[in-house]
């Protein structure tokens, strides 16, 4: 019984140190890419433009709108954002044309979920 518990704490350090492992690597990538005009996430959830900074005295410069320039610690720009890719026109999903009036829609069939009343059976009176 001893042994099986020794065995469950080996695994569990082992698992603790792996997974400490990947946590420091995985800072260090994020942090090989902080460079000055990179868009961050921060750790609070507000988007912004790196624009200095000093890793010795822990500060980041980042700009979260135009002219609007915060203060923060390096370690709560907590993500790199990738640049998208602008669609092409091509690639741009086609959207049909709305028309001004409703003379082109066809009103006799209902809109799937819409309810209709069915008039063969005979209504309920409040009398």
């Amino acid at each position: 019984m001893t042994l099986v518990l020794f065995g469950l704490a080996g695994v569990m350090i082992v698992f603790m140190m792996v997974s400490n492992n990947k946590r420091k690597k995985q800072a260090a990538v994020t942090e090989q890419k902080l460079v000055p005009g990179a868009e961050v996430l921060t750790g609070f959830g507000v988007y912004g433009t790196l624009i200095s900074m000093d890793r010795d005295s822990r500060k980041a410069d980042v700009e979260i709108a135009p002219g609007v320039i915060v203060t923060i610690d390096p370690r709560y720009a907590g993500a790199v954002v990738a640049p998208t890719v602008a669609e092409t026109a091509e690639e741009a999903p086609v959207v049909e044309s709305i028309p001004d009036d409703a003379s082109s829609l066809d009103l006799s069939k209902p809109e799937f979920g819409q309810r209709v009343e069915d008039t063969s059976k005979p209504q309920k009176s409040d009398d």
